[in-house]
């Protein structure tokens, strides 16, 4: 008996080391998430003391030391002379804000904006209540993590436009308006219209882009529903989720109504249920379903039925990030 006793303690102890080992990949996005946001990795892009760097960027010695020892363990930050320190020149490319190839905005929403909602979830599970989703507070935020899909994305997008020859694009969502800024410089005679509703991204895309493309402030189903013109294409990235599934359907309709008589739809979106990505889309959608106002993930057959709803037809799927299950789906409205 005691040796059976015995034996259950040490896989118990096997199995926190284990948990231990697991956590230890968390510590690094945690440092480069610091690091982003305090811009910390700027500060040691040349080797100095962190005493030193605390005073200029005026921030507490003692927190900096134990952050700088956390980046020296997980490789983020090498020893200098002197008890100098320096960041390595990865974490400068891609975690500086200051660096036009940094993903630190995909780690300030991934521990700022999901990692907060799954770590509320015994509490949700408990109430059987939701959170709601600011679309206000995180739109910038978001609007920038998804230029980092337009990377992936925009070379099949023009692909698409370079066959289909639209006159006109209407992207729904546009963000600020990467997909029709990669349009208007390859095919500037094309009539580019974006719908955003934050006024602050609408604003910064105004800006970024000036007249190049006709920017609007608003509702997607408003416009919808008062637009008054027919698109060749209309793009829908990184929307779905925003509408009910029982209301898909009718979306895919009145975007078919927006479409000229042989207009096609681009639709970039995870998948569940598909070949790639089955674990990101799965928290995906913890996330997704913890908010009242967002909502799960359709899957390949789900895109089939929209289609069909809008006199369309699914004419590819294509796989944009593996790993995060994005698609990217070309339909096409039938004569």
């Amino acid at each position: 008996m005691k040796q059976v006793r015995g034996m259950g303690e040490i896989q118990r102890v096997l199995k926190a080391r284990n948990w231990m080992k697991t956590n230890e990949n968390f510590l690094g996005t945690w440092h480069a998430h610091v690091g982003y946001k305090m811009d910390l990795f700027d500060a040691f892009k040349k080797a100095i003391h962190p005493e030193a760097a605390a005073v200029e960027q005026q921030v507490s010695s003692e927190l900096l030391q134990r952050w700088v020892d956390v980046g020296l363990q997980v490789g983020h930050l090498k020893r200098a002379r002197n008890g100098k320190v320096k960041a390595k020149k990865d974490m400068i490319k891609y975690a500086s804000k200051n660096s036009r190839e940094s993903v630190g905005i995909l780690l300030e929403e991934m521990l700022e904006l999901h990692i907060p909602t799954l770590l509320e979830y015994p509490a949700l599970l408990k109430s059987d209540e939701r959170l709601t989703y600011l679309g206000d507070k995180f739109a910038e935020v978001v609007a920038e993590t998804s230029t980092l899909l337009e990377k992936a994305a925009v070379s099949p997008i023009l692909s698409w436009v370079k066959k289909e020859k639209p006159a006109s694009i209407i992207d729904l969502g546009s963000g600020y308006c990467g997909y029709l800024r990669a349009v208007y410089d390859k095919y500037p005679n094309t009539e580019l219209i974006g719908v955003e509703l934050s006024e602050e991204v609408v604003k910064n895309a105004r800006e970024k882009h000036g007249d190049k493309i006709d920017i609007r402030q608003g509702d997607i189903e408003n416009f919808l529903e008062e637009y008054d013109g027919r698109a060749d294409m209309i793009m829908a990235h990184n929307l779905l989720y925003y509408f009910p599934p029982e209301e898909r359907e009718d979306l895919f309709k009145r975007i078919s109504r927006t479409l000229s008589s042989k207009g096609s739809v681009t639709v970039i979106c995870p998948l569940v249920n598909a070949k790639y990505g089955a674990s990101f889309t799965a928290a995906f959608n913890a996330f997704m379903t913890a908010h009242e106002n967002l909502y799960p993930l359709p899957s390949p057959e789900d895109m089939e039925r929209f289609a069909e709803a809008g006199g369309m037809k699914v004419e590819t799927f294509k796989p944009l990030i593996r790993e995060g299950g994005w698609y990217l789906i070309n339909m096409k409205k039938q004569s």
